[in-house]
């Protein structure tokens, strides 16, 4: 039994017949298929998009289909998206997917720095074990629920804790700097403000930490309430108003790489008066004089920023400490410097390398060990740009102070009793014959040649020149853009328009908005892709 509808069976048989027959009978109701090349209207859309992250709004799109058909979206147009605040902002969220400037999971204040919520009152959980016995069980005491006391020679008293023994103080009512006009209750050790201990120590230091009659300083300046969010946070917004005011007043985009302007507002202010000497991370010695900072901005004042100018040998977003604190090695640093803004990310070749025999695996020199030397040999010279800023922190080591061999760090390396300055900035230890040159010597001198020795005072602006001069820098940045606009990676075709848009960079004076204009008005980015 034939199950078919009649329909089906007669539309079968007109197509056995070879009957033409209309596929689609309402082609007349169906959207016409789009052009390869954006109209003005789209075009407009795709601009506003990309150059100001928004839809553009009706009078804007009514005053583009009210033109002649003939004329385009005007330059003038462009022009104003490219000076606006919205552009800026799209820019500045670009370069976060460059410079990687959130580090919120970072922890900057010392343990030993941090007050914590505890019964009953606050206290440092790190600087607990100085100030009082633990259990036996290994766990941190606190003081009593008690009014601290004083004996006639100002020392906190102390009473035995019924259950174990250990001796306790009570707590002290304190306006803590964090919220003027209030108090908190704050165990009796961590309240005291004493600038200095029995023994002649600075309370506001590293030493300072590990004394039982150093506590965290007037109005609690020199501890904090958490572990440096706020202050992580505003250094994140700092580079990003760098980045923001470079693409506002249009400066070249070389200066956000060279400039010695640095933001800093409130809780960055705070940090760097009382806690950068004691922090998590190395920020000794400061890069620039705390007494610069305005007197009337503290911990609260988040939106208010002023500028600070810092040494000569700074270099933009190279040496801000979000991103240093991003990159904590010097080697990742330059890194990241040659990945985002040349173009050439260090990576293997092709295949992979050839196997080493053992001795050349062990040489202490990454430049001339097998395999590594492959990336190394040009890393390392480029990570020595960074060798007068600490790693894994923000500090500056400035050759006035710290130069490039210190005699009385050689002397004490060779009879090996160095004191903890020598430790922290030079090369007290040689695990290798090779090693036994450098004694003495910061640590970027280290296997450092002749021809690569200057670079360390030279800094990161050296890196930046050269890469200006050799090309590498402008294409980059004008590829990093293209990658940008077009939504893709640039392939082998678009060479030599890259080439082009590289040379008007430069012409252009590194005008950003010069080069996003040329992208946009291009062919490329009017053709969808």
């Amino acid at each position: 039994m034939n199950r078919c509808p009649p329909w089906v069976m007669a539309l079968a048989a007109l197509m056995l017949s070879g009957v033409a027959i209309a596929q689609t009978p309402n082609d007349a109701l169906l959207c016409a298929e789009e052009s390869p090349v954006l109209d003005r209207t789209r075009f407009l859309r795709a601009l506003s998009f990309d150059l100001r992250g928004t839809m553009p709004t009706v009078g804007e799109t009514l005053a583009i289909a009210e033109r002649d058909p003939e004329e385009d979206v005007p330059g003038a147009l462009i022009d104003d998206w490219l000076a606006s605040e919205a552009f800026a902002a799209q820019v500045v969220r670009r370069h976060r997917s460059l410079l990687w400037n959130n580090i919120s999971g970072q922890r900057l204040i010392n343990d030993q720095q941090v007050l914590d919520r505890r019964s009953p009152a606050y206290a440092s959980r790190r600087r607990a074990r100085v100030y009082r016995e633990r259990t036996e069980q290994g766990r941190e005491v606190y003081c009593a629920n008690r009014p601290a006391e004083w004996d006639d020679e100002g020392n906190l008293v102390l009473e035995e804790r019924e259950s174990d023994g250990i001796l306790q103080e009570g707590w002290v009512d304190v306006e803590p700097f964090w919220a003027p006009g209030t108090t908190v209750r704050v165990c009796g050790f961590e309240a005291q403000d004493n600038e200095y201990s029995a023994d002649g120590t600075l309370c506001h230091s590293a030493a300072g930490l590990n004394k039982k009659d150093c506590g965290c300083g007037p109005n609690l300046l020199w501890c904090a309430p958490n572990n440096g969010g706020e202050i992580l946070a505003s250094f994140a917004e700092s580079i990003e108003l760098l980045i923001a005011e470079m693409i506002e007043k249009d400066d070249p985009y070389t200066d956000l790489f060279e400039t010695r302007r640095f933001y800093v507002n409130g809780p960055m202010a705070h940090f760097y008066r009382y806690l950068a000497q004691t922090a998590s991370l190395r920020f000794n010695p400061l890069p620039f004089d705390v007494e610069s900072l305005p007197d009337d901005i503290g911990w609260n004042d988040r939106d208010a920023w002023t500028v600070v100018e810092l040494p000569t040998s700074s270099a933009g977003v190279l040496t801000h400490p979000i991103f240093m604190l991003r990159f904590q090695t010097n080697r990742a640093r330059a890194s990241r410097f040659y990945d985002a803004f040349l173009c050439q990310p260090f990576q293997p070749p092709a295949g992979g390398l050839p196997p080493a025999d053992d001795e050349e695996s062990l040489k202490p020199d990454l430049q001339e060990r097998a395999g590594c030397k492959y990336c190394h040999s040009l890393l390392e010279p480029a990570a020595a740009h960074w060798g007068r800023w600490n790693e894994a922190g923000g500090g500056y080591l400035d050759p006035a102070q710290f130069p490039a061999v210190h005699p009385e760090c050689v002397e004490c390396a060779e009879r090996g009793n160095c004191n903890g300055f020598c430790r922290a900035y030079y090369n007290t230890r040689a695990l290798t014959e090779d090693e036994q040159p450098y004694l003495g010597m910061l640590p970027a001198m280290t296997f450092r040649r002749d021809e690569h020795q200057h670079v360390v005072d030279q800094g990161p602006k050296l890196l930046l020149r050269e890469a200006v001069a050799d090309n590498r820098f402008p294409r980059c940045t004008a590829q990093r853009a293209a990658e940008w606009l077009l939504g893709r990676d640039m392939n082998q075709k678009d060479q030599p328009w890259l080439d082009e848009l590289s040379y008007a960079f430069v012409h252009s004076g590194f005008s950003y908005q010069a080069l996003i204009k040329a992208v946009v008005t291009s062919d490329r980015y009017r053709r969808l892709q």
